[in-house]
């Protein structure tokens, strides 16, 4: 009779250790998967928000490039460097009258080709000799380099001055890669 009463008891307490050494096991299992799940969760949440950004990131990048081609004149890729230099000089020669253009030879400088020059600008009005200056400094590609500005009297009892610029036309040595 003990010995069927304790082997009903180990057999219940066996039988309760087992279920909840199971419960445990479940448990652990459970929280971990949780825990995996929540991770998982987050993670697919910051893909998602990295490919926002990256989304973004790559309009932002077209607009530069867009941006960038609108700075290049039409002709950036069908000509060479030195004809692209040669006509800027064209157009400054055009757009500001009565200009004396002296150039060197071409010369490369630090991953540049430039134009060494000088102009010799004879105006009357103090406002065209602005607007001709401002001309000069908007040029993009090339774009001039100025060295030395001097304005001089001219010898005239006109009051006319002329304005001497000694600079560079310069552009990249290299072809900007097709955007």
């Amino acid at each position: 009779m003990i010995y069927s009463e304790l082997k009903r008891t180990v057999t219940l307490h066996l039988i309760a250790g087992i279920t909840l050494g199971i419960i445990i096991v479940s448990v652990t299992l459970l929280t971990k998967y949780e825990y995996s799940l929540l991770d998982t969760i987050r993670k697919f949440e910051l893909i998602r928000i990295n490919a926002l950004r990256m989304k973004q990131t790559a309009m932002d990048i077209d607009s530069v490039i867009k941006g960038i081609n609108n700075l290049l004149p039409p002709y950036y890729y069908s000509k060479s460097h030195k004809e692209g230099i040669l006509l800027a000089l064209d157009d400054i020669k055009m757009n500001i009258k009565g200009a004396n253009i002296t150039i060197t030879d071409f010369a490369p400088k630090e991953g540049e080709i430039t134009l060494p020059l000088n102009i010799s600008i004879p105006v009357d009005d103090y406002a065209v000799l602005v607007n001709n200056i401002g001309y000069l400094q908007s040029l993009n590609f090339p774009y001039l380099a100025v060295n030395n500005i001097v304005i001089v009297k001219a010898g005239g009892p006109s009051g006319a001055i002329i304005c001497k610029i000694d600079g560079s036309l310069r552009m990249p040595g290299k072809e900007i890669g097709r955007l």
